[in-house]
C-alpha cells in the first residue's frame, strides 16, 4: 500500500510541473473473474498432529474464469507524462468452481456480486503511446444472489498497462486482486482481469 501511494504522489508531483488537461468520458470492457479459494484436506497423519502440524492443510487455488462486464464514467487529469485517472464503475462478477466427481461434475460454488467501484488510477508513460498503471479501489457490494452473507466492501489492488490512440482512446489491461475475504473466515478474495476502452467526450 505504502509503494502505491508514493506511486500515485510521484505522479501528481509530474503533473505539477506539466501542462494538466482535464478529460471526461465512459468507460466499459469486458471483466473476466474468478476468485482465490481455499483447497482444504484433513491432515489424517496423527504422528504429524502430534507433532504440531495443522489438522487442516491444502494450498489455495483458483475458481474457475468467468466472462463478465464493467462500464462507468470517468474523469481524467492528463499530464502528458503522467496521468491520475478516477472512475466511477459498476462491475459484474462470478465466483465459480465445478469438482469432478467419479461420474459426474458437482457445482460447488456459484455467487453473481455486483459492485460500485470508486477507481483511483495513476499512469506512467513509457513511451508515446504505452503506460503502466497502478490503483486503489474501494468496491461496495450493491447486488448479489443467493443466501450467503457476502461482505459489503471489497477493497482492492490494481496493477497494469495500456495503449493511447491518437483521438484520445485509451485500452487498459489490468489485473486486480481483492485484499477482503467475500465472506468472514471464508478466505476467498475476488480476483479480475479487466479489458477496459476508455473513450473521452471533450
Amino acid at each position: 500500500m505504502k509503494r502505491l501511494i508514493i506511486f500515485l504522489l510521484f505522479i501528481t508531483s509530474i503533473n505539477n510541473h506539466a501542462q494538466v488537461k482535464f478529460r471526461y468520458g465512459l468507460t466499459a470492457g469486458l471483466n473476466i473473474s474468478t476468485a482465490i479459494l481455499p483447497d482444504l484436506k484433513l491432515n489424517t497423519n496423527i504422528n504429524s498432529i502430534l507433532n504440531g502440524d495443522d489438522v487442516v492443510q491444502g494450498q489455495p487455488q483458483l475458481a474457475d474464469y468467468v466472462a463478465m462486464y464493467k462500464f462507468g464514467v470517468f474523469i481524467k487529469l492528463d499530464g502528458g507524462v503522467a496521468s491520475l485517472k478516477l472512475n466511477f464503475n459498476y462491475d459484474k462478477t462470478n465466483i465459480h468452481k465445478d469438482l469432478n466427481a467419479a461420474v459426474f461434475t458437482i457445482n460447488a460454488l456459484d455467487i453473481n456480486l455486483g459492485y460500485l467501484d470508486l477507481e483511483l488510477t495513476g499512469h506512467l508513460n513509457i513511451i508515446k503511446q504505452f503506460y503502466i498503471s497502478a490503483g486503489y479501489i474501494p468496491a461496495l457490494l450493491i447486488e448479489h444472489q443467493g443466501n450467503l452473507n457476502i461482505n459489503d466492501f471489497d477493497e482492492r489492488l490494481l496493477g497494469g498497462f495500456g495503449f493511447r490512440f491518437g483521438n484520445g482512446l485509451t485500452l487498459d489491461f489490468d489485473a486486480i486482486i481483492g485484499l477482503s475475504e467475500i465472506i468472514d473466515g471464508s478466505y476467498i478474495h475476488n480476483v479480475m482481469i479487466p479489458i477496459t476502452i476508455n473513450i473521452p467526450l471533450n
